[in-house]
C-alpha cells in the first residue's frame, strides 16, 4: 500500500487527473469503430460511402491535430482541452440524427476536428509537468489508461450496437463532456513560463525545419494507414465472414486487455530504451500481426493475430509523443506534439477510404498484405533514424511545472 502511494505521489496531481480523464473518455469512445458498421447496417449507404465518412472524421483530425498543437503553445492547454472537449460533444451527439449523407459528412468533419484538438495539448502538458526522467513512463501511464478504457468501450460498444447505434453516440457525448469537468476542476495551465514570449508571435520555422520531426510524422503516418484497418475495415471484414458486431468488439477488448496486463511495464521499459532498435522491431511486430489476417476467418484466428499487433502496439505508440517530447524546444512542445498527432490523423482519413476502395475492388487479403507492407516500410525509417534520435534525444534535467500536488 506504502508503495502504490508512493508512486502517486511521485507525479503531480493534475496528471493523475489527465489520466483518469483519459480512461473515462476512451471508455466511451466507441463511435469510430463502428460509424461504417452504422451507415451500412442502419442507413443502408454503401461501404464506399461509409468509409469516406470516416475519412472525413480523419480529414477533421488530421487539421485538428496541427490547430490543437499550434493553439496550445499560443493561448495555452487549459482553454485548448476545454474547448476540444466540450466543443465536440455537440457533433457526435448530431451525427445519429443527419437526414442526409452530406450532414453526415459535415458533423463527422467538426467531430473529428473538434473531438482531436486536445490529443497535442495533453501530450504537452504531461511534457509540461514531467521531467524528462520521467516522461517515458509518464507517457506511458497516459497510454495505460487509454487501454484500460479499450478493454472496456469496445465491448461495450459491440453490445449497444447490437441494441441501439443511437448509445453509442449518447455514450460517447457524456464521456467528453465529464473529461471536459475534470479537466476544468482539476488541470491549471501548464504552459511554461519561458514558452510565454511565443504567445504573441509564435515562429514554426523550426516544426518544418526539423527533419527528425518529419521523418517520425512519416513513420507515424505508414503506420497509422495500416493500423486504423483494424477499427474500421476489420469489422466490415469480419461481419461479411458471419461474425458479429459483438465478436469484433471482443477482438478489440482481447487488444486492450492485454495492454491493461503488460502494457505499462512493456511501453515504458521501451520508452526509457527509444533510441534502441526497440522502436523499429515493434513496428515490424505490428506489421506480422496485420499479415497474419490474411487467412483469417474465425474469431479465434482474430484474436490470436490481435495478441501479435498488440504486444508490437504497446512498445511503439506510448513511446512516440516522449520521442517527440525529447526533440520539441520548449516554447514549440504543443506545436511538435500537433505534428505528430497531425500525422495519426492524416492516416485516419485516408485509412478508411483506401480501405474500403481495397475491399471493393480486391479482397481482403490485399488489404491486410498491404497495410503490413505499409507498417513494415514504416519500421524501416525509424531503422534509418536511429542514429539522428541517439544524437538528440539526452534526457534533459527539465524543470516540471510547479503546480499543487
Amino acid at each position: 500500500m506504502a508503495s502504490v502511494r508512493s508512486a502517486l505521489e511521485a507525479y503531480p496531481r493534475p496528471f493523475w487527473a489527465l489520466v483518469v480523464g483519459t480512461f473515462v473518455n476512451r471508455t466511451g469512445l466507441v463511435v469510430i469503430p463502428f460509424l461504417a458498421l452504422f451507415l451500412t447496417a442502419e442507413r443502408g449507404y454503401s461501404v464506399q460511402l461509409a468509409t469516406l465518412a470516416v475519412s472525413l472524421y480523419g480529414g477533421g483530425a488530421f487539421t485538428g491535430g496541427l490547430a490543437g498543437g499550434w493553439l496550445s503553445d499560443r493561448i495555452g492547454r487549459r482553454p485548448v482541452l476545454l474547448l476540444s472537449l466540450g466543443g465536440a460533444a455537440a457533433p457526435v451527439a448530431a451525427i445519429p440524427f443527419a437526414p442526409t449523407f452530406a450532414t453526415i459528412a459535415a458533423t463527422s468533419f467538426a467531430f473529428g476536428f473538434l473531438g482531436e484538438m486536445y490529443r497535442p495539448a495533453v501530450s504537452a502538458v504531461v511534457a509540461d509537468l514531467l521531467p524528462g526522467e520521467r516522461r517515458a513512463r509518464g507517457y506511458a501511464v497516459v497510454y495505460w489508461a487509454i487501454n484500460l478504457g479499450a478493454a472496456i468501450g469496445p465491448a461495450l460498444g459491440g453490445w449497444l450496437a447490437s441494441r441501439s447505434y443511437t448509445g453509442l453516440f449518447v455514450l460517447e457525448g457524456v464521456t467528453l463532456l465529464g473529461y471536459a469537468a475534470l479537466i476544468a476542476v482539476e488541470v491549471p495551465e501548464t504552459k511554461p513560463v519561458e514558452a510565454e514570449g511565443a504567445s504573441v508571435v509564435l515562429d514554426l520555422g523550426p516544426v518544418a525545419r526539423d527533419g527528425a520531426l518529419a521523418a517520425v510524422s512519416v513513420a507515424v503516418l505508414l503506420v497509422g494507414i495500416g493500423f486504423f484497418q483494424l477499427f474500421t475495415t476489420l469489422p466490415i471484414v469480419m461481419t461479411d465472414l458471419g461474425l458479429s458486431e459483438f465478436d469484433f468488439g471482443l477482438v478489440v477488448a482481447v487488444n486492450g486487455g492485454l495492454i491493461v496486463l503488460v502494457g505499462l511495464p512493456v511501453a515504458a521499459y521501451v520508452g526509457e530504451r527509444m533510441t534502441s532498435l526497440w522502436v523499429p522491431a515493434s513496428v515490424a511486430l505490428m506489421a506480422l500481426g496485420i499479415a497474419c489476417q490474411v487467412p483469417a476467418s474465425t474469431f479465434w484466428a482474430y484474436a490470436a493475430c490481435a495478441v501479435i499487433w498488440t504486444v508490437g502496439e504497446m512498445a511503439f505508440l506510448p513511446v512516440v509523443p516522449t520521442i517527440v517530447a525529447g526533440l520539441a524546444p520548449t516554447e514549440l512542445r504543443g506545436s511538435y506534439q500537433g505534428v505528430y498527432h497531425a500525422a495519426w490523423g492524416l492516416s485516419k482519413m485516408i485509412a478508411p477510404a483506401l480501405g474500403g476502395l481495397v475491399l471493393a475492388n480486391a479482397s481482403s487479403s490485399a488489404l491486410w498484405g498491404g497495410s503490413a507492407a505499409l507498417v513494415a516500410a514504416a519500421s524501416v525509417v525509424l531503422l534509418a533514424l536511429l542514429p539522428t534520435l541517439r544524437r538528440r534525444l539526452v534526457l534533459e534535467d527539465a524543470r516540471p511545472v510547479e503546480v499543487e500536488a
